[in-house]
């Protein structure tokens, strides 16, 4: 298992912060937050975890770098994904709850606090088969969501997945989602200078920097599910040398599988195709097929492209 991680999942690009770490800690802001400790702070902000004064709910706020707040392009990607963002109402993620703006122009989003294990954490450990059906599950569900309403997540990776009590994957972290579909006379939000994505679990074409979808999301999640079933992740070396592996191979074969785990290894492999137009069309249509193979190994496996109608009929009439 890499043990190249933060257990944060606020992101593994750490900028030089021009303000005092922990400045607001013990200040109310909004006029309604009180804020309370530092989480950690990735390439967009500082995340602290909150309570608000009123309600008496515990929140984890995201506070823009004040040396970004000049970044007009940057400063307006942040309000249009707190908006698209809030939104966004799941079990299996976490949502933003509030927006505003402090005094020097920096700008905060308000989310819900997750609590829970972080699933990175998780995967140091053994996970029976039936709980990595159930989490992927979850997650497939938790995406479908979130494109339904337009936002690719960009940086799915084990950080930024919070398991909860009771066994509830929940995705945090939009922080550089990108909206699917932008106004058609708007300015495409780049992240000019910036690092988007984590290249262990970054899909090709982030790699290669071309236009991305939410099959990138796809392409994460099936990089997750061979690390969880490896043991480590599908390619190892310098973050060039995977961006490399990526771009020129497919997700290796994995080691013998136990017979009930048989099909996972096709799923994982359609979920990350090198070649996005091989990966599922979408988390429902993956989601419905991991299902299948529970309830109807067959027809998974006619949907996976590991054996077709006629082949699939004839083994059934065998059985």
């Amino acid at each position: 298992m890499s043990s190249k991680r933060t257990k944060l999942g606020i992101g593994d690009h750490h900028p030089k912060r021009t303000s005092p770490p922990n400045e607001l800690v013990g200040h109310v802001i909004l006029d309604r937050y009180h804020v309370e400790e530092e989480l950690g702070h990735g390439a967009m902000g500082v995340v602290y975890r909150g309570r608000h004064t009123k309600l008496a709910r515990d929140v984890a706020i995201k506070v823009m770098h004040d040396h970004l707040v000049h970044e007009r392009t940057l400063v307006e990607r942040f309000r249009r994904e707190a908006q698209v963002a809030g939104r966004l109402h799941h079990p299996n993620v976490v949502g933003v709850i509030d927006v505003g703006e402090l005094p020097d122009k920096r700008q905060v989003m308000v989310m819900e606090l997750a609590r829970g294990e972080s699933l990175a954490s998780i995967m140091e450990r053994p996970m029976p088969r039936s709980r990595l059906v159930k989490l992927v599950a979850q997650l497939l569900q938790g995406l479908d969501h979130a494109h339904a309403a337009g936002l690719v997540h960009r940086d799915l990776k084990p950080e930024n997945v919070i398991v909860e009590d009771g066994d509830v994957a929940r995705i945090v972290d939009f922080g550089i989602a990108v909206l699917r579909e932008p106004e058609a006379n708007s300015e495409r939000l780049t992240d000019t200078g910036m690092i988007v994505g984590t290249p262990l679990y970054m899909a090709p074409e982030q790699a290669k920097d071309e236009a991305v979808d939410h099959r990138a999301d796809l392409y994460a999640l099936g990089v997750i599910m061979y690390e969880i079933i490896a043991g480590q992740p599908p390619f190892l070396g310098s973050p060039m040398d995977v961006a490399l592996a990526k771009i020129r191979e497919e997700l290796p074969e994995l080691p013998a599988l136990p017979d009930g785990a048989k099909l996972l290894g096709p799923f994982m492999r359609k979920l990350a195709a090198r070649d996005r137009d091989r990966r599922f069309a979408s988390a429902h249509e993956a989601l419905t097929t991991l299902q299948l193979i529970d309830s109807d190994p067959y027809a998974a496996s006619v949907a996976l492209g590991i054996m077709d109608v006629a082949r699939a009929l004839d083994t059934i009439k065998l059985s």
